[in-house]
């Protein structure tokens, strides 16, 4: 009986797969670059955009866009036929930025959460004194420098390599290197573990919080009141009420505009995490169980789609960047609310 270890080891060589994985990534290349310009564009022409929450929605598709940008050269890896027609030189520097840019996205995801865990549970004053420009410059500072060093400097110490992946014609890490499983140990020990807890740690305590101040709602008998006519004006889809009866328990801090407002951002992020988190896993428990699985191109294209969903969970589920990325689509600039002094410059 033949010793497994007589296996030959995996290679990705069926050009018809090969085509349809390239196509994909192509797809998600095309698609979330002009996503990903759109959310930045956006937030610089409104100031209605200008949030701290969107300063990190930023960065997060600043990340994406990179990524984005450097995929094309993972399709031309694939549609290669002898060895890499991509320069060693050149996928090294496309698997440190998507190594890079991935990491960056999950930190981001996480000081989202814990930024919406602080404006939600939080009295604003605490917030304010913490979210300074300042203080979040330095944040996204150091968003950027922990994947980056944790990504670059182990090749430099020669744990590991990046470079062009033969086995499945990517740019990725190098498998024939002798210490490529403690370069991939790493990586997922120093970037995903603790973003992750953040990430379900923080969205927890804000559905108890949320949870707890619902139930604090007093119950009491229906009388009708009046409708303040800014209670009108901060809903613009609501429809005209005055015949109907309104709870006068309902006060204004339990129920103002602005925690309604906040609770829908709040499940906006809410879905990008849940998109990333769809993305990343399974590529993750491939590359935990094994990482040259024949599955892992598959899984790598789902973890790369990620870079281009982001900007459809806001058009179609946040109000504000679906009515900016509708003007700028459209080119009425003078009908994006609230326009930044940027915008003013371009448009006299």
């Amino acid at each position: 009986m033949e010793n497994s270890t007589d296996i030959p080891p995996f290679e990705f060589s069926d050009m018809i797969q090969r085509t349809i994985v390239a196509s994909l990534i192509l797809i998600a290349s095309v698609v979330g670059i002009i996503g990903n310009s759109l959310v930045i564009l956006a937030v610089l022409l409104s100031k209605k955009l200008s949030t701290t929450t969107n300063a990190f929605v930023v960065n997060l598709s600043i990340a994406d866009l990179l990524t984005c940008l450097v995929m094309p050269w993972d399709v031309v890896a694939l549609l290669g036929k002898d060895g890499s027609p991509v320069g060693e030189r050149i996928c090294s520097v496309v698997a440190a930025v998507i190594f890079t840019t991935v990491g960056c996205s999950i930190c981001t995801l996480a000081s989202i959460a814990l930024n919406r865990l602080l404006l939600i549970t939080r009295p604003k004053a605490t917030y304010r004194r913490i979210y300074t420009p300042k203080k979040i410059a330095v944040w996204l500072v150091v968003i950027w420098l922990v994947p980056l060093l944790t990504t670059n400097i182990p090749p430099l110490l020669n744990v590991g390599a990046l470079g062009f992946n033969e086995p499945f014609h990517l740019c990725g890490s190098i498998p024939a290197h002798p210490n490529h499983k403690a370069f991939n140990l790493i990586i997922s020990a120093v970037l995903y573990p603790i973003p992750c807890i953040v990430i379900l740690v923080s969205y927890s305590l804000i559905w108890i919080h949320l949870h707890r101040q619902a139930k604090k709602l007093p119950k009491r008998p229906v009388t009708s009141s009046p409708i303040s006519v800014s209670a009108i004006a901060n809903n613009q889809d609501a429809i005209p009420m005055d015949h109907l009866p309104v709870p006068a328990a309902t006060s204004n801090a339990n129920r103002s505009p602005g925690t309604s407002r906040q609770t829908e951002v709040t499940k906006n992020m809410l879905y990008v995490v849940g998109a990333f988190g769809i993305c990343i896993i399974p590529y993750s428990i491939n590359l935990f169980v094994d990482d040259k699985s024949p599955l892992i191109p598959y899984t790598t294209v789902i973890v790369l789609l990620n870079s281009c969903i982001n900007p459809l969970i806001y058009a179609t589920k946040h109000r504000d960047f679906k009515t900016v990325f509708g003007c700028i689509l459209r080119r009425q600039w003078v009908l994006i609310p609230n326009p930044s002094n940027f915008l003013k410059a371009l448009t006299r």
